[in-house]
């Protein structure tokens, strides 16, 4: 990770509020150009995922839009979704950047 953060010309401590938007106009570039490799995955004993989260009784399900504070979304694990082990829950995560993505782009032209 030190590599990215050399690349966009951004220290290990900074913190997000005061790097400059080159920096992170380059990091993204940096991060999206990179190439990843899987190792593969671990046991279901070693798999979890994350309990609790924002009440689904709190969110727009046609935009994933919070019913109490305008222009703020949500998506992933910050919801109180929970399924078992075996993709289900990488499914609401990305279903739900899709719907966030497109909302968001929608509610901004």
């Amino acid at each position: 990770m030190v590599e990215f953060l050399k690349a966009a010309e951004v220290g290990e401590e900074m913190r997000w509020a005061d790097i400059s938007k080159k920096s992170v106009n380059k990091l993204a570039l940096e991060l999206s150009a990179s190439i990843y490799r899987a190792d593969g995955k671990s046991t279901f004993k070693e798999e979890f995922v994350t309990a609790g989260g924002v009440d689904l009784k709190e969110i727009e399900f046609k935009t994933f839009a919070s019913k109490k504070i305008p222009n703020l979304y949500f998506a992933g694990e910050v919801l109180n979704i929970d399924a078992v082990t075996g993709g289900f829950n990488f499914q609401a995560a990305w279903t739900g950047g899709w719907i966030v993505g497109n909302a968001m782009a929608e509610a901004f032209k």
